[in-house]
């Protein structure tokens, strides 16, 4: 662990600097304001505050800001935003080991956390943070009341204790869907697997494209799968069954994994949009949004988005069904999504702590929870969204968690099984595997040269 923090620390230095000015980012202060972060010449106290680019979020968190410095005007909120996934963690790890922020976001809540029956798991980030002590506890703040005591639980504490705030929850194994293209040509939401193919037929004799998805970003190509794999593996027991690839018990080319990987083959072959593959993210909505897909495999909190880029359209959000049980189908598995931790060591923990009950209080929370489209995690928030209640709540059940929330990985593991996912993209036409099951051999051999010796 300590070669680990070591590489971090030395990786942090070499982008230390771009994050210290502010490089790739969006600050609402100077750097000149860094030296009033202990107010000792009067100046304002900065608060430095790190998240990824997301435009509907960092709107809603700069109304946030704003109202913070009006209540308390000895402060001075610099929030910086980088861009999502690994150019975000690089900064993180850099500003974090640096002690150059005080409040920092992250995505899906606390994690893989090794068990007694994951020898040789690899550390995630944040466990390393708070071993380290990088990472505040707030066990004892009394804002940590506001929150939902059972989200809490799940998404923010670690032995005992509470690191961190998960602020929303998503669905991702659902599907967008056009309700016009679908009132216009008969058709219902499909509730097992043989009536989903039917629609993509019926769809695709229409001379309408079913299915977009931005293939270039790779991660959005996990979503479908995660609906599959919640359903099929363990026989809807994913936790039974990722527990038993440890053990030895299943394997990634077992029956069921090889049949979650040939139906999304099959969704990737014949029913996703031309070009997938070179489809980026930020571009996939208003493809949805203008009518050129009937469907989008995306999370829950693209709502937002969607509506922004077409506020007429009716659109709504369905689970992917995975088998030929229609109850068993009915409802996502999700994620926590931003969530916040306080840095021990920062220039301003009294600052954040300070931020933190601002933004715990209902009222504010609330702004925030409205402009990401996430499901609350506070007790007695309403969201006035439609989706949110109509689209939403009828699949929810008793939140389940997504695989790659659950998966605890090996370290070192190869790249057909990095990052908790099942990599779809190497399958053909796209990668070189024509068949799942070659896909499926290729993931256990890995699986197994990762295990401990």
């Amino acid at each position: 662990m300590v070669k680990k923090i070591s590489a971090i620390v030395l990786a942090g230095a070499l982008t230390l600097s771009l994050a210290a000015c502010g490089g790739g980012g969006n600050n609402a202060a100077s750097g000149n304001d860094a030296e009033g972060a202990k107010g000792s010449s009067g100046k304002k106290q900065v608060i430095k505050i790190l998240h990824w680019k997301q435009e509907n979020i960092n709107k809603a968190m700069e109304e946030i800001n704003a109202k913070f410095e009006e209540k308390y005007p000895e402060y001075k909120v610099e929030y910086t935003t980088t861009g999502p996934d690994d150019e975000y963690k690089q900064a993180q790890r850099a500003r974090l080991t640096a002690n150059d922020v005080d409040i920092l976001a992250d995505l899906s809540g606390m994690r893989l956390s090794p068990q007694e029956w994951t020898p040789g798991a690899k550390v995630p980030d944040w466990e390393q943070w708070i071993n380290s002590g990088l990472i505040a506890d707030l066990s004892d703040q009394a804002f940590i009341k506001n929150w939902n005591a059972n989200d809490i639980e799940k998404a923010g504490t670690y032995k005992g204790k509470v690191y961190a705030i998960p602020t929303g929850k998503v669905a991702m194994s659902g599907l967008f869907y056009n309700k016009e293209i679908f009132e216009e040509h008969g058709l219902e939401v499909p509730k097992t697997w043989s009536e989903f193919i039917e629609l993509n037929e019926t769809l695709k004799s229409k001379g309408i494209t079913p299915i977009g998805v931005a293939g270039k970003d790779v991660w959005p190509l996990k979503l479908p799968v995660f609906a599959l794999q919640a359903k099929i593996l363990g026989g809807g027991d994913q936790q039974k069954w990722i527990e038993g690839v440890w053990k030895g018990e299943t394997a990634f080319n077992d029956a069921e994994a090889i049949e979650v990987l040939e139906k999304m083959k099959t969704l990737q072959d014949n029913y996703m949009i031309e070009g997938f593959m070179g489809i980026d993210y930020a571009s996939a909505p208003s493809i949805f949004a203008t009518g050129k897909v009937a469907m989008l495999a995306d999370g829950s909190w693209d709502a937002p988005t969607i509506a922004t880029a077409n506020p007429d359209l009716k659109f709504g959000y369905f689970p992917v069904p995975a088998t030929e049980d229609a109850e068993k189908n009915a409802s996502f598995v999700g994620k926590y999504d931003v969530t916040w931790y306080a840095a021990e060591k920062g220039p301003n923990k009294e600052g954040a702590l300070k931020w933190l009950e601002f933004f715990s209080e209902p009222e504010n929370y609330t702004t925030f929870v409205k402009a990401a489209g996430f499901i609350p995690t506070m007790d007695g928030i309403s969201t006035d969204s439609d989706f949110i209640d109509n689209e939403l709540t009828p699949y929810l059940g008793d939140f389940e968690l997504a695989y790659e929330i659950m998966m605890i990985n090996r370290e070192n593991v190869g790249e057909h099984l990095a990052a908790e996912g099942v990599h779809t993209e190497y399958l053909a036409p796209g990668g070189v595997y024509k068949t799942a099951k070659e896909l499926a051999d290729v993931q256990q051999k890995e699986w197994e040269a990762a295990a401990p010796r």
